[in-house]
């Protein structure tokens, strides 16, 4: 099963679950339209999450003047995903980067340092959208949106979620739902 994560949105679920039958099942995370925007996958031990960070996460919204900015509302989601997931240790989790050609590079740069200083190493890849999955208890990610085209529209959204979200945070005012399935291209 897949989740779409919406814009400015970070999901976490149980990556590694059992169906009916005992039978382990995938929960997977993926988004698209990254077009300015980068995605952040993780793996906490069994959990897994992704964010969504949206372009209008700049200098003047990562840490504004009057409230909380990114900054404050990702280490928000960091520390809950944390908790929710039980890793204590760094090396616990994994954590990729995933940005198009046209983002400007201040945000994945910002993110890199940012996750630098919780003591997790991103590699960086580049794309429009991305998928991420645990197999075999390590992070697992590709830059489409599903294994085959037949697949691209089998998700559901953090509106309708089969699986249970374990954490959801908004992380600004414009996070939104990612939209139904549409045809998407893979």
């Amino acid at each position: 099963m897949w989740i779409r994560v919406g814009l400015d949105q970070w999901i976490v679920v149980n990556g590694v679950t059992q169906d009916g039958h005992g039978q382990p099942e995938r929960v997977g995370l993926n988004t698209n339209g990254l077009s300015g925007c980068v995605a952040i996958g993780m793996r906490w031990g069994n959990m897994l999450s992704l964010a969504h960070v949206y372009s209008g996460c700049e200098a003047g919204t990562w840490t504004p003047a009057q409230g909380d900015g990114y900054l404050a509302t990702l280490n928000r989601a960091f520390q809950e995903s944390r908790t929710v997931s039980g890793v204590v240790g760094e090396r616990d989790i994994e954590a990729v980067l995933y940005y198009s050609e046209d983002t400007q590079k201040w945000l994945p740069s910002q993110l890199y340092k940012w996750l630098l200083t919780k003591g997790v190493d991103a590699p960086e890849e580049s794309a429009a959208s991305c998928r991420f999955w645990i197999e075999n208890g390590r992070l697992c990610w590709n830059e489409k949106l599903a294994e085959s085209p037949a697949q691209v529209n089998n998700f559901t959204t953090s509106d309708n979620a089969a699986a249970p979200i374990l954490f959801y945070q908004a992380l600004s005012a414009s996070a939104a739902a990612a939209s139904p399935p549409q045809g998407d291209d893979d």
